[in-house]
């Protein structure tokens, strides 16, 4: 898609924009530890509560079809919530934040307990998401373009029906970008109809029988392919402004209501602006070093972009004053290459 004159996109990329201050330094640096136990036990507690959702929605579904309507909705939103935690421990793997030193179990464990179920690979991933941090703001970064492809930062956030209404006329747009990026990994579909079978289905079929068991693999594969979508185009909209902002910093939103962290930024994914500024701080120290930097630094709580709810705009001010400057327009570049355009899982 041609990049419009009000969506043209730097050359260079953007300066990170913050030096936390000193005294603080050490505290960052031991927040970088990272702990395959926690990690790899969020993982499958995420697991243990999609199965048991799928087949108590599942049960519902077979026995008493009429009542299940809105219990099997909501477990299927639950179970969605599940899959969107999984796939940002994709992201916590392509950091090599589950293990630091032992990366070849980070990848091993990132992709059976993450990446398999939700349809990605550690290795395209982690190639796309490095050129965001990388080339943060620039026609290589493929979430600076996907912004102005998709005009995320125009998501309308005064009212509920207008958010959804923004939400749903990009979805299509949102979704074809998704099965583009299949190209590359025509077997994720697989993979993940597989997954629901094996990983979903049996486990029910075996504890109940075997046509709810099927009915648990269908619910867990709606869950993934309709209800999953919506939250993750909701999330990755909710991480940026770039149209307004000259650093990496004063780009990132931090998104740190209740019903923020708990649906659409699962696993501390709404600490966004500590992970640009410490991308190897794994994500159950995010939340530790955020408030620390809030507590201590003034500067950081000064100039810091959050949201405490959804439809809100994003709060915080530049280091030059009370109003953010809007970035000078650059010269456009060619748009990255389609593999670069969309993320399949983050």
């Amino acid at each position: 898609m041609p990049v419009s004159e009000k969506d043209q996109l730097p050359v260079r990329p953007y300066a990170k924009g913050y030096t936390a201050p000193s005294r603080l330094r050490p505290d960052i640096k031991d927040a970088h530890k990272t702990r395959l136990w926690v990690t790899t036990s969020c993982a499958l507690l995420d697991h243990l509560v999609v199965g048991l959702m799928a087949a108590g929605a599942a049960w519902l579904i077979v026995n008493h079809p009429l009542a299940s309507i809105v219990p099997a909705l909501v477990a299927g939103v639950v179970i969605a919530r599940q899959l969107r935690a999984l796939e940002n421990l994709v992201h916590e793997a392509s950091h090599y934040n589950w293990s630091r030193h032992r990366r070849r179990l980070n990848d091993v464990l990132g992709y059976l307990l993450a990446a398999a179920p939700t349809g990605s690979r550690i290795s395209a991933y982690r190639t796309s998401h490095l050129l965001h941090h990388g080339r943060f703001g620039t026609a290589e970064d493929p979430d600076r373009y996907r912004y102005a492809e998709l005009d995320m930062e125009a998501l309308p956030r005064t009212s509920v029906r207008l958010f959804a209404a923004g939400v749903c006329t990009r979805l299509l747009r949102y979704q074809l970008g998704w099965l583009r990026e299949l190209r590359t990994n025509a077997l994720a579909p697989l993979v993940t109809l597989v997954w629901s079978v094996v990983c979903v289905g049996a486990p029910t079929a075996l504890l109940l029988d075997l046509r709810t068991g099927a009915v648990a693999a269908a619910v867990w594969l709606f869950a993934h392919f309709v209800l999953l979508p919506p939250l993750r185009l909701v999330a990755e909209a909710d991480e940026h402004v770039y149209s307004d902002a000259r650093t990496v910093f004063d780009a990132t939103v931090s998104n740190t209501g209740r019903l923020q962290r708990w649906l659409f930024h699962p696993h501390a994914d709404g600490y966004h602006t500590v992970h640009h500024m410490w991308p190897g701080i794994p994500h159950h120290s995010l939340a530790r070093i955020h408030h620390l930097l809030l507590s201590e630094d003034e500067e950081f709580a000064r100039r810091l972009r959050k949201r405490d709810r959804i439809l809100t705009a994003p709060g915080g001010v530049a280091p030059g004053g009370p109003a953010r400057e809007a970035a000078t327009p650059r010269e456009p570049t060619s748009p990255p290459p389609p593999s670069l355009k969309i993320k399949s899982s983050l």
